[in-house]
C-alpha cells in the first residue's frame, strides 16, 4: 500500500512540474522573440528566424542587355544568356534560345527547357509546351546554345512574354523538381520577334 501511494504521489508531483517547465520555456522564447522585436525596431536590424533559415533560397534575377531578365537557380554550375525568342506566326509556335555555360563541371546529355516550359504575356494568357528539347553535352566554359521547347498557340498579337518558366536537367542532384518554381530558370521581359 505504502508503495503504490508512493507511485501515486511521485506522478502527481511529475504532472504538476511539467506544465510549469513548458510555460517557463514558453516565457523565455517569448521574451527573446520581444527583445529581437524591441532591437528591430530601434536599430532597424533584421534578425532572421528559424522559419527563415528553413525556407528556400529566391532566385536572384540578372539583367542582360537585351533588357531580359534572367533567374538562374543554377548559378554555381552554369551561366545563362538569352540569345532571341522566334515567333513563328503561321504555326502559331515560339521558340526561345538560350546560351549556357558550365562553370564547375562538364555534363553529358543536359537539357534546359524540357518538356516543362510555361510563358505568359502581358494579358496573362498562358503558354505551354508540347514537345521535348534537345539534349546537349556542356564543357565547362565552352558557350553551347539551347532551343527551349516550343510554346504553343501564341498569336502573333504576343510581342512581349513577361515570365518564362522553365525546367533544367544536369544530373540527378542538379535539375529542377516538378511543382518547385523556385528550381526553375526564369526570364522576364522576353521580346518576341515574329517571321
Amino acid at each position: 500500500m505504502k508503495k503504490s501511494v508512493f507511485t501515486l504521489c511521485a506522478v502527481a508531483i511529475g504532472l504538476f512540474a511539467m506544465p510549469q517547465q513548458a510555460e517557463a520555456q514558453f516565457l523565455q522564447k517569448l521574451k527573446n522573440a520581444a527583445k529581437e522585436v524591441v532591437k528591430e525596431t530601434l536599430t532597424g536590424e533584421a534578425t532572421s528566424t528559424t522559419a527563415e533559415k528553413s525556407s528556400a533560397p529566391g532566385v536572384n534575377f540578372v539583367t542582360s542587355a537585351s533588357g531580359v531578365s534572367i533567374g538562374n537557380p543554377a548559378a554555381a554550375s552554369f551561366d545563362l544568356e538569352f540569345v532571341e525568342a522566334v515567333g513563328n506566326s503561321m504555326a502559331g509556335t515560339v521558340t526561345i534560345y538560350l546560351k549556357a555555360t558550365a562553370k564547375d563541371l562538364s555534363y553529358a546529355n543536359a537539357r534546359i527547357g524540357d518538356n516543362n516550359v510555361t510563358a505568359y504575356d502581358t494579358d496573362g494568357n498562358e503558354y505551354k509546351t508540347n514537345d521535348y528539347a534537345t539534349a546537349k553535352n556542356l564543357a565547362v566554359g565552352v558557350p553551347v546554345k539551347f532551343e527551349l521547347s516550343k510554346l504553343v498557340g501564341v498569336p502573333a498579337t504576343v510581342t512581349t512574354l513577361s515570365v518564362v518558366q522553365a525546367g533544367y536537367y544536369l544530373n540527378s542532384e542538379k535539375s529542377s523538381r516538378a511543382g518547385n518554381l523556385a528550381s526553375y530558370i526564369q526570364l522576364r521581359n522576353v521580346p518576341v520577334k515574329w517571321q
